[in-house]
């Protein structure tokens, strides 16, 4: 019996899982997600955890900088717990910047982004890392999220309500009827085999690789791939995000998560021939960094742990390169413009923009398989696991009163879970002790997210659970995840062992460019003692 469904998405990236959890509310649990890696293991995860509020736009986009204001209201309000809770200071130094803020507040009273001028003293006061040079503040919405923990609740939400979720599934071929296509060739990266699935509509939602997928329907389309390189530093020097007041370019801001108390210094914007071949790059590192000491100075006194890329998802069809690409997004509809049915892509935009974009595939979707739009309720139904902030906190407290976690882990580890925090200490109990005191994980996390959230590897349990994501990067925290994979899960020591070191050499990849700098050079060392010496494993390289 061949294995079909009323839809696909390809992509398990933001976009792709917002596409899944809609077509499920709209109706439609027959649907399938495919991704070739893990959730959010492409552009998703090397985003610069921004969670814009239309600021950076105001001036330069101002129909991404509604749809930015709107989308962070509603990701607040459906799935609070992911979102930190600090907003934004947005500053001026230069004269040039000066006449930019007035041209921003005049488009952002147009727009209704909420914002409010603050003194030099009082910024100063709340951030006292600013320059004292700085001449002008304000504060408004935008703020840092977990980029993983969205992606995944989105997921999640559509797989509790009857959507399949296939993860390290890549599609490697469409079949066709004529000019139609009715499914896809597939293969299982972990069985290590491949098979056919049907739908009557398929979104593609591969962000950077869309022109991968739609070459195997005949036809290419004009993506342009865009990389960000992002450093991430082992403190938080602001409390909130921290922007420039100026056209967007390289080294707008800073943000600091209060979830994983880093900080992310993004981003940059330099075109790639190919999404699956950029790394970060050195120089402009540097540049970003010129640019944000210039309002933080003692930003270059802090220590970076590593750096990574994410690529952009960038559609044009004219000539333009680099910044000068919109960052709006893109709905193409296959059967009208290349005449190929069975088939559309959404494309482009923002992070913060992707429920909006899935509403927009999905529209097009029910259209096709329904003959009308049927209503999107994505922006008013929470998202799984969605939690108060007021009731995060409560149940922090009971899990601090009755496993004797410390708060401060507590209030971690409710942030990622929400109402399903208390369920995963009840089923692993024996394991409800942190492990990685930098992110403040809890060893039930591990046997949790094997059994319930499809994880197949370390390298899947980071993005659901952010071990190894703080100062220590790993080294000292993953080993003990074995452990647990072992006692918890049954692996045998082959098993937990080659999750370790898939793991540690994954990590060194980020850690092997920031090495670089010299401040990060002892833990590097302190990691090649403890997994090469020690562990007896081979050296820890690129590849």
């Amino acid at each position: 019996m061949k294995e079909a469904y009323d839809a696909i998405v390809i992509g398990g990236g933001t976009t792709g899982t917002g596409c899944i959890r809609d077509l499920v509310l709209r109706g439609f649990p027959n649907s399938l997600l495919l991704e070739r890696d893990d959730l959010a293991a492409g552009t998703s995860g090397g985003c610069h955890s921004a969670l814009h509020g239309g600021s950076r736009y105001a001036v330069s986009d101002i129909q991404t900088a509604r749809e930015c204001l709107q989308e962070n209201q509603i990701y607040r309000k459906i799935v609070p717990q992911v979102v930190d809770p600090t907003d934004a200071i947005w500053v001026a130094k230069t004269d040039e910047q000066l006449e930019f803020s007035k041209k921003w507040m005049k488009n952002a009273d147009e727009i209704g982004i909420p914002y409010e001028i603050i003194s030099v003293e009082e910024a100063i006061e709340a951030e006292p890392l600013l320059s004292k040079e700085i001449r002008f503040a304000l504060r408004t919405i935008d703020t840092g999220f977990d980029p993983f923990r969205l992606c995944i609740a989105q997921a999640y939400d559509a797989k509790i309500k009857g959507a399949t979720i296939r993860t390290h599934h890549e599609v490697i071929g469409a079949l066709m009827e004529g000019k139609k296509v009715v499914g896809l060739r597939v293969l299982d990266k972990t069985e290590n085999k491949i098979y056919e699935v049907y739908a009557k509509i398929i979104i593609n939602a591969a962000g950077p690789w869309c022109s991968q997928i739609t070459e195997m329907a005949g036809f290419a389309i004009p993506m342009k791939p865009n990389k960000g390189s992002t450093g991430i530093y082992s403190m938080r020097p602001t409390k909130t995000l921290i922007g420039i007041l100026r056209t967007p370019a390289d080294g707008d801001g800073l943000v600091s998560q209060g979830y994983q108390n880093t900080a992310l210094l993004g981003t940059s914007s330099v075109d790639v021939d190919d999404p699956d071949d950029a790394d970060p790059g050195m120089d402009e590192i540097k540049i970003m960094e010129d640019s944000v000491a210039e309002i933080i100075p003692e930003l270059r006194e802090a220590r970076m742990i590593r750096m990574c890329t994410g690529v952009r998802p960038l559609y044009t069809t004219g000539e333009e390169t680099g910044r000068d690409v919109s960052r709006g997004m893109f709905l193409l509809d296959h059967e009208e413009m290349e005449g190929v049915s069975g088939l559309i892509t959404i494309t482009g935009g923002k992070y913060a923009t992707a429920r909006l974009m899935a509403e927009e595939a999905v529209n097009l979707a029910t259209e096709k398989l329904t003959g009308s739009v049927i209503p999107c309720t994505t922006a008013d139904e929470f998202i799984y696991g969605a939690t108060t902030k007021e009731e995060a906190e409560k149940e922090a407290q009971e899990i601090h009163e009755k496993y004797h976690i410390s708060r401060y882990a507590a209030h971690k580890f409710t942030a990622r879970y929400g109402e399903f925090a208390k369920t995963i200490l009840e089923e692993y109990p024996e394991e409800a002790y942190v492990i990685d005191d930098a992110v403040q994980m809890i060893g039930s996390e591990v046997a949790y997210t094997f059994v319930e959230e499809d994880v197949k590897n370390f390298k899947d349990l980071r993005r659901r659970t952010r071990i190894g994501m703080g100062q220590e990067q790993g080294t000292f925290s993953i080993y003990k995840a074995g452990g647990i994979a072992q006692s918890a899960l049954g692996q045998t020591v082959e098993e937990a062992e080659e999750n370790v070191l898939g793991y540690v050499q994954e990590r060194w990849k980020g850690v092997y460019f920031a090495a670089q700098y010299g401040d990060q050079l002892p833990l590097s060392e302190l990691m090649q003692e403890m997994y090469v010496g020690l562990g007896s494993y081979d050296v820890l390289r690129m590849e």
